[in-house]
């Protein structure tokens, strides 16, 4: 019963969590990458930049520790309530960014605003992309 829950079959090619998180995270970073500039004053001028010095950081933390933490709350989640899991995935961002902001207080508040977009964004494409490989596995 646990490998139906972890891996699923697309077009015959086997699916685990782990390339499941995987490809969230690759996407994740690619939206981030246009959308956390908005959070900045100075986007207007140098929004590509911007979103570069993030991704350099926030990129790495989402592939090793937001893959890491998800699969964790994935696989020892005893209830099925989605809800429940995104305010999990919420609440393992939003200590990265406490942490982040160890080292430099002043960016609290973004580095929240950055960590609570990142998180959503990766909650909802692998929301999507269970129900994406669930359907084609049925068809």
């Amino acid at each position: 019963m646990q490998t139906e829950q972890t891996s699923s079959n697309f077009g015959g090619i086997h699916v685990s969590m782990l390339d499941r998180k995987l490809f969230a995270a690759f996407f994740t970073s690619i939206i981030g990458y246009f959308i956390v500039p908005v959070f900045f004053r100075d986007a207007s001028n140098s929004y590509f930049i911007i979103g570069l010095a993030v991704s350099i950081v926030t990129v790495p933390v989402l592939f090793i520790v937001g893959v890491l933490s998800s699969i964790a709350i994935e696989s020892f989640s005893s209830s099925k309530n989605i809800g429940l899991s995104y305010l999990k995935h919420l609440g393992c961002a939003l200590v990265c960014a406490f942490i982040f902001s160890l080292t430099v207080f002043d960016l609290l508040v973004t580095a929240l605003l950055i960590s609570f977009a990142y998180a959503t964004i990766f909650f909802i494409i692998d929301r999507l992309l269970i129900r994406f490989w669930e359907e084609s596995k049925q068809q």
